[in-house]
């Protein structure tokens, strides 16, 4: 009876134990960091934000608030699909803020950044757009 009792205790306790859990996502070495580009001459004067998450980034466009997936590895960065709001751009220049900085996003391949500047480079390693900490 005495063996029972025990076998019967070490397989509940057995069946209690709670697997370990598994380990989250990546932290992004740019999360929690928020940028505002400053090498578009012809932008929209508050200029397009890139603000990065612990799983993607975010921001405004000149004219819209965008959003998208990103992954990195080192220096690697890529955007994923780029999700944002439809409204009309008011001015041309706003338009043409939005339109150039989602074409950055979507060439962007390498990122550079220290304490107070972004630099984002193309698949050949050329800058397509500078940034400052926002």
């Amino acid at each position: 009876m005495k063996r029972r009792s025990l076998l019967l205790a070490m397989l509940l306790a057995a069946c209690a134990q709670t697997p370990a859990p598994a380990p989250g996502p990546a932290t992004s070495y740019l999360a929690g960091t928020s940028w505002l580009r400053i090498d578009d001459e012809n932008a929209n004067p508050h200029g397009a934000l890139l603000e990065f998450a612990d799983d993607g980034a975010s921001g405004y466009t000149g004219c819209n608030r965008w959003f998208a997936s990103v992954t990195h590895n080192g220096e690697a960065l890529r955007f994923g699909a780029i999700g944002m709001t439809r409204m009309a751009c008011p001015t041309l220049m706003q338009r043409d803020t939005e339109r150039n900085f989602l074409a950055v996003l979507e060439a962007t391949r390498y990122g550079h950044y220290d304490q107070d500047a972004l630099v984002l480079l193309d698949a050949q390693q050329t800058v397509i757009a500078r940034f400052n900490r926002n």
